[in-house]
């Protein structure tokens, strides 16, 4: 309210009058808090997977150091996505809640810079809602942010991309220089999480040549950006050429255009539009499965769109140019090199792959349905009646809501993951209770946890690490030989150790002994075995030494029956144990290698 004081010193209270876009400012709020209950509530119900755990084992065995942030990962080059999982990590590690709460409100946080945008390009206008519930409820969005190996590289490039145009297009209207350096500081900071980042400069300069007159006259800015681009690009290249063979490769042609049609013609084209409204599901995922019928009328719209923009917007295919400009330079050469040719063409149906395009979607959407500030002339013919464009805004508008609340419905059936948080449940709480001294040896996690095409990041001596204090954490990954141990059973509880393998039995019941030393044949030639299981008996308590390959353990053998386990860190044909007595007084007998699995 605002005060006012008459003649007579009486007060009186009239309305306040509304600031110039307070209106706009309250709906976007009211639209983002609204979209964050709706996500955190669909977040909440996923769980960390696939990457998130080799993400997370290997920030639990280095340091933050820039060789390894800069290290590339299957071809992503992430530093600051790997410098905040390594801190995550270590706060409270395979805590969802926290990552949770942490990818909805980034990505909060990227819908106010993707509403920074419109209202810098568009003016505090209502209108600039529109583009920015196509930001908020896009489907594509949602698969994203339940996977946080995902998120790490898509929700910072949400954010830095939105903002690098703001400061961008505040530059080409002002001159001012602070402007121009926090378009180049958005842009580094898109690219220390995600290599489309790259793209950002070409956006920038179609966006500048398109609506603000040309690339003329800013030779310092676009320096600028290219010395940026050249040096993060030659980065790249550097570091990919150290990390050694990748998983890159180009796909066959047939794959490779299979790819780009399912990712443009089913997966960017529906869910632009609120679709797929079906889901193919995996275990805690699902990607695109959008019906025929439907991707028909979603083509039929796209082109019904088209041509209305081309009849009435000055420059609507510049607009429309450089969102697909984004999707064919930032979304399809990634995934077209490095995961194709091993998946297949139905890789294309992965929402993932698009959904860094939706900040530029919603600039496109508003390119084609507003004048910039101080635009001349934004219109080529006078438009339909007012009743007319309402109306049919109004239909795609609701259209678009209804369709992307079916679509996130749908997706949000096929999370969960209760047999990962079992699993890890239970690991923690055996973990707390291992004391000093026992043995816990490797072996893999269950399929459900990681596949084991991810080496060494599928064993639990990594996958498991973040949850052991640092002794523990060491004795998991180089296990010593023991006279008993523990192992890791399916269900994440510790086990006495037993050895799944191929067993030899020593002529004459014990293997000979020459000099105090006594050679033991590793059966089945021990190309793949982990794990040696050696009965012994002894008349007392003696102490031998073991080599196996490099490694060299020293142990003590229990009085009478009893067994020796012995890791092998690396293929050997045999190992050996010295120290060995004179006399009867000690027997190795039969030997089993193979894989540590829980005693029956």
């Amino acid at each position: 309210m605002d005060v006012m004081q008459t003649e007579g010193g009486a007060e009186t209270r009239t309305a306040a009058v509304p600031r110039p876009g307070r209106g706009v400012l309250a709906g976007a709020l009211v639209l983002l808090l609204v979209q964050a209950v709706l996500k955190a509530v669909i977040v909440a119900q996923a769980y960390f997977k696939e990457d998130d755990f080799a993400y997370a084992a290997r920030a639990m065995e280095a340091e933050p150091d820039p060789a390894w942030l800069t290290t590339t990962y299957l071809g992503q080059f992430m530093p600051g996505g790997f410098a905040l999982d390594w801190v995550i990590v270590r706060l409270a590690p395979y805590d969802w809640t926290l990552v949770a709460a942490l990818v909805v409100t980034a990505h909060t946080l990227a819908g106010l810079a993707v509403h920074r945008m419109l209202t810098t390009l568009f003016g505090k206008r209502l209108l600039v809602l529109v583009p920015l519930t196509l930001f908020v409820l896009a489907p594509a969005s949602v698969p994203v942010l339940t996977w946080w190996a995902a998120a790490l590289n898509t929700v910072p490039l949400q954010i830095a991309l939105p903002m690098a145009v703001t400061a961008h297009v505040r530059f080409l209207r002002t001159g001012r220089n602070r402007y121009a350096a926090a378009a180049i500081g958005w842009i580094l900071l898109g690219m220390l999480f995600f290599v489309k980042a790259a793209v950002i400069p070409v956006l920038l300069a179609a966006l500048t040549w398109a609506y603000f007159g040309g690339l003329r006259g800013r030779i310092r800015l676009w320096l600028a950006y290219g010395g940026m681009l050249a040096a993060f690009v030659g980065l790249y290249l550097v570091r990919s050429l150290n990390a050694g063979p990748g998983m890159g490769g180009l796909p066959s042609l047939e794959d490779g255009l299979g790819f780009v049609g399912n990712l443009l013609g089913r997966t960017f084209l529906t869910t632009a539009l609120g679709g797929p409204w079906g889901w193919f599901a995996g275990p805690d995922r699902a990607v695109a499965a959008p019906p025929w019928p439907l991707v028909g009328v979603c083509a039929l719209v796209v082109a019904a769109l088209f041509l209305a923009t081309l009849r009435y917007r000055r420059r609507a295919l510049a607009a429309w140019s450089i969102l697909l400009g984004w999707v064919l330079l930032a979304d399809v050469p990634p995934p077209l090199y490095g995961r194709v040719y091993l998946a297949g063409s139905f890789l294309g149906m992965d929402t993932r792959y698009v959904a860094d395009a939706l900040p530029v979607l919603a600039l496109t959407a508003g390119l084609l349905v507003m004048p910039l500030l101080g635009e001349d002339r934004p219109w080529l013919r006078p438009l339909p009646r007012a009743e007319a464009v309402y109306a049919a805004g109004g239909l795609l508008v609701g259209g678009f809501t209804v369709a992307s609340l079916v679509s996130i419905n749908g997706f949000a059936a096929h999370l969960g993951a209760r047999d990962k948080v079992d699993y890890l449940t239970a690991a923690r709480e055996a973990l707390a209770g291992v004391k000093r001294g026992q043995v816990v040896f490797d072996s893999p996690v269950p399929d459900f946890m990681l596949s084991q095409g991810y080496g060494k990041y599928g064993l639990t001596s990594r996958l498991l690490s973040p949850l052991a204090d640092g002794d523990l954490r060491e004795r998991m990954r180089t296990p010593t030989a023991a006279t008993g141990g523990l192992v890791f059973g399916p269900d994440g509880r510790l086990r006495p150790v037993d050895v799944n393998g191929v067993k030899q039995d020593p002529p004459g019941g014990c293997w000979p002994r020459r000099q105090g030393r006594v050679t033991v044949p590793i059966p089945g030639g021990g190309d793949t075995a982990s794990l040696v299981r050696l009965g012994t008996w002894t008349e007392e308590r003696t102490e031998v030494s073991v080599l196996a390959g490099d490694a060299k353990y020293t142990v003590t053998l229990s009085e009478g029956l009893g067994q020796l386990y012995v890791p092998l860190p690396a293929p050997v044909r045999q190992i050996e144990v010295i120290g060995v007595p004179s006399g009867n007084t000690v027997c190795l007998g039969d030997v089993k290698a193979g894989t540590a699995v829980p005693a029956p």
